[in-house]
């Protein structure tokens, strides 16, 4: 399947037609277990011009992104987290930065344990301390969503980092950063 043919089959998942949702769920299915899916529905959730053709690429991301994971080369999981960070800053819909918060979070969850995406780290500490408002809602948005995703252990491990930028949040004077403090606080809870 080319990825053409693949954003078909993602636009049909949006169609009035039940029978055609069923035909391309029935048909997606069965591609999403191949690691090609992974990286056009990478290429789908960076590129697409149609924001509901990223949104759905980074739902079924999310879905399958464990399961291939490991069947990638070590270069191409550089890559894809590269990646993923990358167009997590550069995506314009709040919405669709969520997902890929998302597909971050359930990416973490393999990743975090093993200690192989020290990166998510430096990039969630480097924006939660900038001084640019826009970056630290970045980095609020990935912390608040990534949150949930994370073991007691990794709390209790980074929690002497993560306490002081979730407080200075809280008592900040823009309503943006306390209220992604607050969700932020309510995930960990």
């Amino acid at each position: 399947m080319t990825t053409e043919t693949l954003s078909q089959y993602l636009a049909f998942m949006f169609q009035p037609n039940t029978e055609v949702v069923k035909q391309a769920t029935r048909v997606l299915k069965q591609y999403f277990k191949r690691e090609q899916a992974l990286e056009q529905l990478l290429i789908l959730m960076a590129s697409s011009p149609d924001q509901n053709i990223r949104q759905v690429s980074c739902v079924y991301l999310r879905k399958i992104i464990t399961n291939l994971w490991l069947k990638l080369p070590a270069g191409d999981q550089q890559q894809t987290k590269n990646l993923l960070l990358t167009r997590f800053q550069q995506e314009p819909v709040f919405l669709i930065k969520k997902n890929i918060a998302d597909v971050i979070g359930q990416l973490g969850k393999i990743l975090i344990p093993n200690k192989e995406w020290n990166e998510l780290f430096l990039f969630i500490f480097q924006f939660t301390q900038s001084e640019s408002l826009q970056e630290k809602e970045h980095g609020m948005i990935l912390l608040s969503v990534i949150i949930e995703y994370f073991s007691a252990s990794e709390i209790n491990q980074y929690y002497a980092q993560l306490h002081p930028i979730i407080i200075t949040y809280l008592q900040s004077g823009e309503q943006s950063l306390k209220r992604l403090a607050v969700l932020t606080v309510n995930n960990l809870t």
